[in-house]
């Protein structure tokens, strides 16, 4: 089966958050979210924008790069991941990610493409591409029944 991609151009950042919170309100946990982007495209600040309308300060959002993961108690809970500085598949999992797919939670995973093989069959994957200092083209794919049905909730 083929499932829906849908393309956006976002031309400042405030239309960025525009999407990201109009997405945020559709979507049911548990839901994975793949999140990439080359560096400076704006994953983190893409992620701030959902957890922000899922009732995050801003200022609690902040990149994972290091620690490699937070989590932030919105409704529902986001766990936000950075797979940038993990080595390999066996690091990938002893972070306990398998038991964070089954959590009643929002699993936000920046370079989640690096690891797309260990990740649910059925995710939403954004692709955040660089087009100038301030427009970025988003790319949406649900790759499964709930993450399309979320894709298509949004889009009616």
């Amino acid at each position: 089966m083929t499932w829906a991609t849908v393309t956006i151009r976002c031309p400042s950042l405030e239309a960025c958050q525009s999407l990201a919170a109009s997405l945020a309100g559709l979507v049911q946990p548990p839901l994975v979210v793949e999140l990439n982007g080359t560096l400076g495209a704006g994953k983190t600040q893409w992620t701030k924008f959902w957890g922000q309308a899922l009732g995050a300060a801003a200022e609690e959002i902040t990149s994972p790069t290091f620690v490699i993961m937070h989590r932030y108690a919105t409704d529902p809970v986001i766990y936000h991941l950075d797979a940038y500085r993990v080595r390999d598949e066996d690091e990938f999992l002893e972070l306990g990610v398998e038991e964070l797919f089954e959590q009643p939670a929002i699993v936000i995973i920046e370079w989640g493409e690096k690891f797309a093989d260990l990740l649910p069959k059925d995710r939403l994957v954004i692709d955040i591409e660089v087009v100038d200092a301030t427009t970025r083209d988003i790319r949406l794919k649900g790759t499964g029944e709930r993450s399309s049905s979320s894709l298509a909730r949004w889009r009616r």
